[in-house]
Formats: C-alpha cells, structure tokens, sequence
C-alpha cells in the first residue's frame, strides 16, 4: 500500500485526536461524560425482525440478524461543516483546504491509486492538487470506526441491550480534486469517471481491510446528497460511502430488494424488461428509464446492461459510460425544470451476501412529501412515468 510522503505537512497523533473525530474513541479522547455521544445503532422494535434463513430440512431458522427499521444515532454530525452547529446558510468549501495541505484528512485513495488503510489512525496535511479526484475518511462519521479494545468492552456492557449496539463501521467521502462543480450538469465525463475510480477503489479497500480483522458480512451504501434540501452540507459535489461492520443485519428496503430479486433467479428483471415508452437515454453499457412506481416524481432508474451484482465490479468503459449517463440525466432534468435538490442512490448487493443482485441506481429529485407517504412505503406521484419519460426525453433532445 503506497504511503503518503510527497506534500506531506504534518502528521497528527492519535493522542491529539478529538473525541468521535474520523470515527476514532480512544483512551485520550474518551470521558466519562462522552459516553451519550457515543454513536449507536438502533433498531426500531415495532418494525424490525429477526430474518429467517431455510435449513437443511426446509425449516425457516433465525440467523441472529435483524431486518427492518434501524438508526444511527451520532451527535457528532452536527459538528460536521454546514451541521446543526455552524451557521445557517455557511457555503465553505471545506475540501478546498484538505486539496491545498491546509487541513487533516486520512486519505485511502487518491484517484485510483490506494494510500492509507481505512482503519488508519493518522490524519496528515497533505496537498494533492494534481489529482482528479479523492476519497478520505469522513471526520464527522455516523459510525465508530476505530476504538481502543478494553473501552469497547466495557461500554458494549453498558450501552448495548437486544436493539442497540455500537455503531460501528467506516464512513467514506469521495470529492473531485482537479475541477470544482455541485452537480452532475457542471462535470465533465472524465473528472466524473475519476471520481468513481476513486470511490470504488477505496470500497474495495475497506472491504479487504474489513475482511481482514473478520468482518464477512458488509452492507455498503454509496450516495449523493446534492443541494442542501438534500441534505448536501458542503456545496462542492461529492459520494459518501457507509460500509456498516455491525454485522446485524440491513434495513427493510434492502431486505425487500433482496426478496424481489431472489424471486427473480434465472431471469432477471433488468436484464429482460424493455421498459417500452419509459426509456430516457441509454449508450452502450448503461440504460435509464422512468421507474413504474416512482418513489417522488421524476424519479429515474438506472442500470448496467450487463449484469453485474457491485458497483465494485465495473470496468472503465461502464464508469465512463455511467458518467456520461448522470451527466447526461441531470442536465435533462434542469431543463425541465426539476428541483436542483437531488439524491443519487447506489443499490449493491452487500458484500458476504450469497444473493442474486444486479446493480442499480436511483436519480431521484428532492421533493416534499405528505403524511402517507411518512406512514409506510407508499408515494403519491402526480406526474405518469410515460409523461416523465417523454418530458427528460424532450428537453435531452434540445442539446
């Protein structure tokens, strides 16, 4: 694993690390009065379940994982850069000055070349203003990533009971480093293909890295939140990755993922369905279409034509082709005139899990919603797929 050396300004010492800063709880951050912000995971009881596996003998048996509603509970997100606690309306670019060598940062790739381990406990000043593109561990996680083993004992004893545990996992940010822009419209496909690179080799990273202190079952979720109605807290567009370590479990629409596609085994539902008047463009690798049952209105699916479980699993013509796709997408829908407030959402099968996937990806613009809509998983959408489809189709066509 290639190591951070050129550029490097200043190296921090796991002694002066706060409290919670990129994931780490250690003897010399920790207190006595710490220990509610402790991060946990917390499954909500009236809508989780143990998920139940067939043995041998065709019985359904309980795997000791859980399904269903979960949260992760860590007040050190509103520290974070545009959180709860700075100022409202506050546009810093924060990534500016990790690029330019000005602040920490534990960098795992650079472009798509690996550097620190994402278990690391060595945030460094570093410039890197010759890359393309950049993922470091997020400072302000919503997870433990690192803690001192005879502390974990004691709190595990403390805190956790049948539907809380500390929360643990790895929370990634992967950034553009050579060209500024905050959404999909202002890229180009080459600076949004190294931002892929980059994301996927540092997955992969923290997939070996995780696999080799014993970890074998690893949900991974990679998002955007872009704009702050989305959630999006620093304006400079950029991928976040939660790779949970729980080991416990994955939340109720995974599982129902999960279900439909084990329903599906021999014929695949992406790789078969033609989608007819619902399409909105497609290239040689990649197809978008205006989903059925749209979770807000325009809501667009997209998918690699060939059928690959993980985003890890791509080659460089389909990231470069996905590139194209998002940018291709997203300017469509600003001539349309959809909220500029958007979530992109990566749909892999987890790592460890012996299920039928293929992998998809969710465009789906920021909307409020009503009380029905909060009550279960169900929208209400105004706008028919086929008049969405044929409304990003035209404004794509306009150039």
């Amino acid at each position: 694993m290639k190591k951070l050396s050129q550029g490097v300004k200043a190296y921090m010492r796991l002694e002066e690390i706060p409290f919670m800063h990129w994931g780490v709880i250690s003897r010399y951050n920790f207190s006595e009065d710490k220990i509610h912000l402790i991060p946990r995971k917390k499954w909500d009881p009236l809508s989780a379940a143990p998920i139940m596996l067939q043995d041998a003998s065709g019985r359904l048996v309980p795997i000791g994982k859980w399904k269903g509603h979960f949260s992760y509970i860590s007040p050190i997100r509103g520290s974070r850069p545009g959180g709860e606690e700075r100022r409202e309306g506050s546009t810093s670019d924060v990534f500016r000055e990790i690029i330019e060598g000005r602040d920490y940062a534990i960098f795992v790739t650079v472009d798509a070349n690996r550097f620190d381990g994402v278990f690391s406990t060595e945030p460094v000043m570093n410039e890197i203003k010759d890359a393309y593109a950049a993922t470091i561990v997020n400072r302000y996680p919503a997870m433990v990533r690192v803690i001192d083993s005879e502390l974990e004992r004691t709190l595990r004893m403390r805190i956790e009971d049948e539907y809380t545990r500390i929360a643990h996992g790895i929370n990634l940010v992967t950034f553009p480093v050579s060209k500024y822009y905050e959404t999909f419209s202002e890229a180009s496909v080459e600076s949004l293909t190294w931002l892929f690179l980059s994301l996927i080799e540092a997955i992969k990273t923290g997939v070996d890295d995780a696999r080799k202190r014993g970890f074998s079952l690893i949900p991974t979720y990679v998002f955007f939140n872009i704009g702050s109605l989305a959630g999006g807290t620093q304006p400079r567009l950029h991928a976040q990755t939660y790779i949970d370590l729980n080991q416990d479990g994955h939340g109720a629409y995974m599982e129902n993922v999960l279900q439909a596609f084990d329903t599906m085994k021999g014929k695949c539902h992406i790789c078969t369905s033609r989608h007819d008047n619902r399409i909105i463009f497609e290239n040689n690798t990649w197809i978008s279409w205006a989903t059925s049952a749209p979770r807000r209105n325009f809501h667009v699916r997209i998918a690699p034509k060939r059928h690959v479980e993980r985003i890890t699993e791509l080659d460089r013509i389909e990231i470069t082709g996905l590139a194209e796709t998002l940018i291709r997408i997203s300017r469509g829908m600003d001539k349309a005139g959809v909220a500029h407030d958007r979530y992109v959402l990566i749909y892999s099968n987890p790592f460890g899990y012996n299920s039928f996937f293929h992998l998809f990806i969710d465009f789906v613009p920021f909307e409020k919603i009503g009380g029905i809509e909060v009550l279960d998983s169900v929208r209400v959408a105004r706008i028919a797929p086929e008049e969405v489809a044929r409304i990003l189709r035209s404004a794509m066509s306009d150039g």
